[in-house]
């Protein structure tokens, strides 16, 4: 799904952003897409509103809005050249408006299949408070976002930009909602010859009732067993690519991040909705934690997109 189509990279030209950076052109060199570079001057903060009060004159503001307009050109013109340098299309947008808005609003109009984007970047009027804004975006996008951070796991070659993904983080629910993001996981793993791991977290209820004391000693290695039957099933079901099957008993979102780092996977793809309640976690709350704690990059995909990369 992004061979030969637009991938949007909002940015706020910090250097966490210059992170996300790479990782776009990467991709755009592999599938031969076009990026669309996005900087959003947030109106609120250009305004010079605090609550209800105006702490800048009209003229101040005009004045302000200017001056990041101009260095918002100058910069956009830095991403394009590097773009070029790689042999990459590109277009740049700089829009005024209410930065998460505005970003979902350029990945329609530009039929955007991907949003790669830093989870961290500076505050203030000058810049967008990515760390919210990645979030956000994360919540609301109806196509993938690819949620990047501090390099303390890559899979893009520094000297040439090109990606060397090996092992892919598959996490499931089992619920209908999850497993549909399935075959996007699988189509990136054929892509670049990786790994493919299933993983599952079975949480097992803290509390349970007095009268049930024998659930207690049950009911852990019961949903643990259930678990690795359902998850050596769906392996024996792919076919065309490497994969491997994987549960754990404990707070899904943890599990998953330190399975990530203690087997070096490269990219985590995690649906951004799920099913809830025993033996389940609820993969809206659990996306997104892994986007926060996870120190290899992450990419949230909706149920509904489905489809192959």
């Amino acid at each position: 799904m992004f061979r030969n189509t637009n991938i949007l990279v909002p940015t706020d030209f910090s250097t966490y952003a210059n992170y996300a950076l790479k990782y776009a052109v990467a991709l755009a060199k592999q599938f031969g897409a076009t990026l669309h570079f996005a900087h959003v001057l947030d109106r609120a903060a250009l305004a010079g509103v605090r609550g209800n009060e105006m702490w800048l004159g009209e003229s101040e503001s005009h004045a302000v809005m200017d001056s990041m307009r101009e260095h918002a050109a100058s910069r956009m013109a830095h991403l394009k050249q590097i773009a070029d340098d790689e042999g990459v299309r590109s277009q740049e947008h700089v829009r005024l408006g209410n930065p998460t808005q505005e970003i979902l609003e350029i990945a329609e109009q530009t039929d955007s299949t991907l949003i790669v984007i830093a989870t961290h970047g500076r505050s203030g009027v000058e810049h967008l408070v990515f760390g919210s804004v990645a979030e956000k975006i994360v919540r609301q996008s109806p196509v993938p976002v690819l949620s990047v951070k501090h390099p303390e796991h890559e899979f893009v070659k520094e000297y040439d930009l090109s990606l060397e993904l090996k092992r892919i983080l598959f996490p499931t629910d089992f619920s209908p909602f999850s497993d549909k993001g399935l075959p996007f996981a699988k189509s990136l793993a054929k892509e670049f010859d990786a790994t493919l791991v299933i993983f599952h977290a079975t949480e097992v209820p803290v509390v349970l009732p007095e009268a049930m004391p024998d659930a207690a000693i049950q009911l852990g290695p019961q949903l643990e067993d259930e678990s690795r039957a359902l998850v050596k099933k769906m392996c024996d079901d792919i076919t065309g690519v490497t994969v491997e099957g994987e549960v754990r008993v404990g707070s899904a979102f943890r599990e998953i991040s330190a399975y990530a780092e203690s087997t070096n996977v490269d990219l985590i793809v995690i649906p951004t909705h799920g099913r809830s309640g025993l033996g389940h976690v609820l993969f809206g709350s659990v996306a997104e934690k892994v986007v926060r704690v996870a120190r290899c990059p992450v990419m949230t995909i909706r149920p509904e997109y489905g489809g192959k990369a």
